[in-house]
């Protein structure tokens, strides 16, 4: 490749967060930076989240880890939750937006402010319900903790960042397909072409088609083209344009519920909900980079992201408790209606970043300015559960559902949500010998509204800082601190129409990194405690209604993790991680002392990878991994426990170089190996509606690449 050209294609390959792209070294080739000799790829990039240099996570005082979408595949996984599942403290949550649209939670903070929308970032810029594409994704970022994303907010427990797909100054493709048990289906193909050499034009195209399995008989399907062209001259300027377009068609799973203290002896496959007619949701997201070197040490970046998303649902769920006065196991049933949803995003942000030395400390200095506009418009129509024929789950009468008509909507309630935030963030980091010092603050001026019609907006002014110090003891062996505070947006309501004020999050940090046999091997260890305020609790004065919310009470999450990545001998790559997490509420008019739902207090993920020898070009590799999870509770009374369980997965894979640059992969996926019984979440902390996981299943899947 022409000398002129590596800036592009290390510049629009390794794009994450563009503000926090901005700051990395403009003259760099991918991986820019090497530190003390490390050879386990992914520690490269796992600080650019959090101070925007691409050094390695061995130079970052925070917790930050970055994921290849590779390692997924090599898992023979396709979902989110699936590939956080290797990142420690993040553990599994459930909602209602189709199996591509996944929840979790980061450190024992819950990620959905009751709404049911998740929200992570996409290239820097935060989505709600943004459903994942594996085909679209390069790699995964998470960033452990509040506040600490440089230029962007961040929810309390931390940030989860997907690194999307950008062209690079090269000529490359390929083509995939997977099938599975129960009807999955995995289709893509990606193909990066070099338009004009000379003017460092380039062009990248994606196509996908994911089927989820359908074991819970229901539906989901997603259907996407991505595109991008980039444009480069040298270090002088990058411009990148983008283009996405997701359909998704699903019926929402709300599981089976709970009676006593478990849930209930069904099998799992059992499903309740009888929508009757598909949800659908069509996203469409524009977006434009752009930075150019104003100096040899100075540079300026714009980046712009348009969202516009159309959805209906149809929901058909068990309603409230239990009947008193009917066979054990009868549940009322309601059913609602949310057609012509419409949901806008409209972000825009400008950093400056410069370097520069005083004495022997080096500065890299980051300033940032950007613009969040999302607004909502919801219809909606509930049939009562009055109007539903109540059902019993251990001897079910289907099709007795009362799904709304199209023509009463006009009599149902709109849901309305307008959020502009208007923020500024000013950054230093200070490399002086072994210590590096990480010192940020964001100020933020928000104005939230968020319910039905008469609701009155909150109106926020909130700063946000960080500190971080990391002291390196030697080659292989660094220190770090850390303590940040950040906010994030209560998406509901109170009895009186007020939106309420966001919640706060603080966090203190300590942590141990290591580089082992010669850098292939890199662990690390952090204890932390997160408190929140501002957090939601169900309004008393309204008790019959269930979406009328106040401000009650603190909350604090306490916990070890720790994680080992790399060779542990020339054939054999290991990926493990552990987590000891304590979430339990501090004060709240119902809840004090109750143990956060959907947070185990131990989770246990371990994958191992044999490459075979041979004596042929072909290679092979046999993968095993067992994810692990303690009992925990499935509601936030502490009523229901989901138990314990541990689940193994095996994987063999067969590659073939073909020369030229050309070679196929097959692989066999036996997930659940041993049919293990167990659940994998609680839906939105309500004890009706618990996932069950999937039995044993299998995949197999081919890639061809060129």
């Amino acid at each position: 490749m022409n000398t002129r050209l590596q800036p592009l294609a290390w510049a629009i390959a390794a794009a994450t967060a563009p503000v926090a792209w901005a700051q990395a070294e403009p003259g760099s080739a991918l991986p820019a930076v090497v530190v003390r000799g490390s050879a386990v790829p992914e520690i490269l990039r796992a600080g650019s989240l959090a101070t925007g240099s691409s050094a390695s996570t061995m130079d970052t005082p925070f917790s930050a880890s970055s994921l290849p979408v590779d390692v997924l595949r090599a898992q023979g996984g396709s979902t989110l939750q699936e590939a956080l599942r290797n990142i420690p403290g993040v553990q599994a949550d459930s909602g209602f937006n189709g199996a591509h649209t996944q929840f979790f939670t980061l450190r024992g903070a819950i990620m959905d402010s009751a709404t049911g929308s998740s929200r992570i970032l996409r290239d820097g810029v935060r989505l709600s319900n943004y459903p994942f594409a594996a085909a679209f994704v390069e790699s995964i970022e998470v960033l452990r903790g509040p506040g600490a994303a440089l230029g962007v907010r961040s929810e309390p427990g931390g940030t989860v960042n997907l690194v999307t797909k950008q062209p690079r100054l090269a000529n490359f493709g390929s083509v995939s397909a997977g099938v599975g048990s129960s009807g999955a289906l995995e289709l893509s193909a990606d193909v990066n072409r070099v338009l004009n050499a000379e003017q460092e034009l380039a062009a990248r195209l994606v196509l996908t088609q994911s089927d989820a399995s359908a074991w819970r008989h229901v539906p989901d399907q997603l259907e996407g083209l991505k595109l991008g062209i980039a444009k480069s001259d040298g270090k002088r300027y990058h411009l990148r344009l983008g283009a996405e377009l997701i359909r998704q068609r699903y019926q929402p799973d709300y599981g089976i519920p709970s009676l006593g203290d478990r849930p209930v002896a069904v099998p799992r496959d059992r499903q309740f909900g009888e929508p009757g007619r598909d949800s659908t949701t069509d996203t469409r997201i524009l977006d434009l980079h752009g930075d150019v070197a104003l100096g040899d040490d100075t540079r300026l970046a714009v980046d712009l992201t348009h969202l516009r998303a159309d959805s209906t649902s149809v929901k058909s769920f068990l309603f409230g408790n239990p009947l008193a006065a009917a066979p054990a196991g009868t549940w009322a049933r309601s059913a609602s209606v949310e057609p012509g949803t419409d949901r806008r995003i409209d972000s825009a942000a400008a950093s400056l970043t410069h370097r520069l030395a005083t004495g022997a400390a080096r500065h890299q200095l980051f300033f940032g300015l950007d613009h969040y506009r999302e607004t909502l418009d919801q219809p909606a129509l509930t049939v009562p559960a009055s109007a539903s024929v109540a059902i019993n789950v251990f001897d079910p009468v289907y099709g007795q559902v009362a799904i709304p008509a199209w023509g009463l909507l006009a009599a149902g309630a709109l849901t309305t949500q307008d959020l502009k935030t208007l923020a500024a963030s000013v950054q230093d980091q200070i490399d002086l010998g072994a210590w590096t010092v990480v010192a940020g603050l964001r100020y933020t001026q928000q104005d939230f509204l968020y319910g039905t019609a008469g609701t009155r907006g909150v109106d926020e002014a909130v700063f946000s800082p960080k500190l971080g110090l990391l002291r390196r003891l030697s080659e292989s062996d660094s220190l770090y601190a850390n303590w940040a505070r950040g906010m994030a947006p209560n998406q509901v309501a109170s009895s009186s129409n007020q939106s309420l004020p966001s919640r706060r999050s603080r966090q203190v940090e300590v942590g141990w990194k290591s580089l082992w046999q010669g850098g292939a091997l890199a662990s690390d260890v952090a204890l932390f405690q997160l408190d929140q305020r501002h957090m939601i609790s169900a309004d008393q004065s309204t008790p019959a209604n269930a979406f009328d919310f106040t401000v009650d009470g603190t909350g604090r999450s306490r916990g070890l993790e720790a994680s080992l990545t790399g060779q542990i001998a020339e054939r054999l790559s290991v990926r493990a991680a552990y987590a000891y997490t304590r979430a339990v509420v501090l004060a709240n008019s119902l809840l004090a002392g109750k143990t956060a739902p959907n947070v185990a207090p131990h989770a246990l993920s371990v994958w191992g990878e044999y490459r075979w020898a041979s004596s042929s070009d072909a290679q092979w590799r046999t993968g095993a991994g067992v994810y692990a999870q303690s009992a925990r509770y499935a509601d936030r009374a502490n009523t229901v426990v989901l138990p314990g369980y541990a689940r193994l997965d095996l994987t063999q894979t067969w590659r073939k170089p073909l020369g030229g640059g050309q070679a196929v992969e097959v692989q066999l996926a036996l997930r659940n190996l041993t049919d293990k019984a167990y659940y994998v979440s609680s839906h939105l902390h309500v004890a009706r509606w618990v996932a069950p996981a999937q039995g044993r299943n299998v995949r197999l899947s081919a890639l061809y690449t060129f």
